[in-house]
């Protein structure tokens, strides 16, 4: 008889409902980075790990129980990340039905949930679920204690039920110190590489749509110092601040994507890649005496890319940087000064922005309708400047409240209307409610997105700016996403 298995890491999905027939084509199939990670530090503890990718998969959540039935495992964690924390609660849904099918066929099993919203609302989830625990906080130190078999009142950052009751933990979450010590390993062969196509974000392959096959995610650091109002990445850190891998490490885990799993497109999930030159440039260099020629897309801030000099930024072009993810969000001072979010001005964006396409460099460029303050006036103007802009892809985002962040505090404190369900939360959704603001309903909110969505995308200065850079194929690309029309519950769809 073989050893049991000790944990098995599911990475759980639900695309069609929050992407809607963007699924089909569109949308991203991301490798479980997160769960990879975990499993290769519990490995190098000493315990026998298993991935399921129920998402990559597209299991059903009774055929993901069945799995778990067959493969037996002592515990059984459900992992709840994504490329960022605002992403991952409408995952919540899923979660609670994967919960209730694995406790209706296997009563006994234990069973954590880990991650970003888990993180954030770690009682809620815990009623909310089947769950038996909980490990909030990164998890790498809760999920080795348990399985070492601690009692819970010694393990930090476990939540667990007893009853009726739900105990929180006497020892507060710890996050891992040295990332490169002892998160030294990814079990990247544990993910199915030769059975799921995992998928790169369209936009990212626009200059070769046939490469997007050959894709996977990677953090290089972890953690943020900033405190955006909008964002919930502190409900899993706990602290404001930037964790780095190594050079080599970093190095190492991209040796492997391509010379192990033909991966070409790499998205660097960190919160903040183009951020510290101490950091970044090291990586850019040693990518250089590479031959892998892999399409990188990092994120980016503003400010950060500001004091970043016409030379570097040409480095980072050379090293396959082709896409920053620039967090632009409005074109208003007031308001992002209002989210916290910077102090620079249109013209430091405009700046900016000519410097990275200077570079050669594409943006995806992010900007959020229904900010604090936004009214149909501010929202037409951040819509006019991100035309003006002329970004090969923007992403129109509407104002979340999501779990763990100061909006979602803020919407409890005031009692603004939040979704009802979990789903709720996913942008593309069919359920979609975003924030309301001063001045604008929800509805109306929304209504604006998608009307900035379908006027970006089918601009002829646009397309045509589209089939000049890219070609042909990206602009048929382009025109067949914007025939894909998203239902809304409450526009009356």
């Amino acid at each position: 008889m073989s050893e049991q298995l000790d944990i098995l890491l599911i990475n759980v999905g639900a695309k069609k409902k929050v992407y809607q027939d963007l699924s089909k084509d569109y949308s991203a199939c991301e490798p479980p980075f997160w769960a990879a990670l975990t499993a290769g530090y519990l490995r190098s503890q000493g315990f026998k790990v298993e991935i399921l990718d129920a998402n990559g998969l597209n299991l059903t959540q009774a055929e993901t129980a069945e799995c778990v039935k067959q493969k037996a495992p002592r515990i059984t964690a459900i992992v709840v990340y994504g490329q960022q924390a605002n992403t991952c609660t409408p995952l919540m849904v899923a979660v609670e039905t994967l919960c209730r099918e694995i406790k209706q066929l296997l009563p006994e099993q234990q069973l954590i949930v880990t991650g970003w919203h888990p993180s954030a609302l770690p009682e809620r989830t815990l009623r909310e679920t089947q769950a038996d625990l909980l490990a909030q906080g990164e998890g790498f130190y809760t999920l080795a204690a348990l399985l070492r078999g601690e009692p819970y009142a010694d393990i930090p950052g476990l939540w667990w039920k007893e009853g009726d009751k739900i105990l929180s933990p006497e020892l507060p979450q710890r996050n891992v110190p040295d990332l490169s010590a002892e998160l030294s390993t990814v079990a990247w062969d544990l993910i199915p590489w030769e059975t799921v196509e995992y998928r790169a974000f369209n936009w990212m392959c626009l200059q070769d749509l046939h490469s997007r096959g050959h894709y996977a995610s990677l953090y290089t650091s972890l953690g943020c110092p900033y405190k955006c109002s909008y964002c919930a990445i502190q409900a899993t850190y706990g602290e404001r601040k930037i964790r780095y891998w190594s050079t080599e490490w970093v190095m190492r885990q991209i040796d492997t994507l391509a010379r192990d799993h033909g991966v070409k497109n790499i998205n660097l999930i960190d919160e903040l890649f183009v951020f510290n030159p101490a950091h970044y440039l090291p990586i850019a260099k040693e990518l250089l005496t590479r031959e892998y020629k892999i399409n990188f897309c990092a994120f980016a801030r503003v400010d950060a890319v500001d004091r970043i000099s016409a030379e570097d930024l040409a480095l980072l072009k050379k090293a396959g940087f082709n896409w920053f993810k620039l967090g632009i969000e409005t074109g208003s001072v007031e308001i992002l000064g209002a989210i916290e979010k910077g102090k620079y001005t249109k013209e430091d964006i405009r700046r900016v922005v000519k410097k990275i396409h200077q570079a050669g460099i594409d943006l995806c460029a992010n900007f959020m309708f229904g900010l604090p303050g936004d009214d149909f006036t501010t929202m037409q103007d951040t819509f006019s400047f991100s035309q003006e802009l002329n970004c090969a892809f923007p992403s129109f985002f509407c104002t979340m409240a999501t779990p763990g962040s100061d909006l979602y505090r803020e919407a409890l404190e005031k009692n603004i209307p939040l979704p009802e369900t979990w789903l709720g939360f996913a942008q593309q959704g069919y359920d979609f409610l975003p924030l309301p603001t001063e001045k604008l309903t929800a509805a109306q909110v929304l209504a604006f997105r998608d009307y900035a969505f379908d006027a970006y995308f089918t601009n002829p200065a646009y397309l045509h700016m589209i089939e000049t850079r890219f070609g042909a194929e990206a602009l048929e690309h382009i025109k067949g996403m914007t025939r894909i029309k998203l239902k809304r519950r409450i526009l009356g769809d």
